[in-house]
């Protein structure tokens, strides 16, 4: 009688797939190129164009696509922000260490004497709330 069982190198992949499905979703749902919240592109620009780059600082690594994707949401509403990529820099590095910081993208956002950290990834939702407080 033939063993009902997948194979082993099939039921590593279907494992992987699952994975790769949960971690897509939940990451679409948390960064979405629109926010879930009552914002429009217009809104969106018009308080971009009041943020300065030292406002925002995004600490990345060369290699983190949810990185890529953070700076194309950024850009693609036209936010200024400085990125520190501790690929590259050991400065940043030091920094997100001090923040206690342990994923990117990481932003600290620094407006009107308020400091907001984004300790949980980038999220559009959270990042314009912190900056129209």
């Amino acid at each position: 009688m033939p063993s009902k069982t997948l194979p082993t190198w099939l039921q590593l992949l279907a494992i992987l797939l699952i994975a790769w499905l949960l971690k897509t979703q939940v990451f679409n749902h948390r960064e979405s190129s629109t926010p879930s919240s009552n914002w429009t592109p217009e809104q969106i620009h018009a308080l971009a164009a009041t943020v300065k780059a030292e406002e925002v600082v995004m600490y990345t690594t060369t290699e983190c696509g949810y990185c890529h994707q953070a700076k194309a949401w950024l850009n693609q509403y036209g936010f200024a922000y400085t990125e520190c990529n501790m690929s590259v820099d050991s400065r940043c590095e030091s920094e997100f260490a001090s923040y206690h910081a342990n994923g990117t993208p990481f932003l600290v956002l620094n407006r009107q004497g308020r400091e907001h950290r984004m300790h949980d990834g980038f999220d559009s939702d959270e990042f314009l709330a912190a900056l129209s407080l």
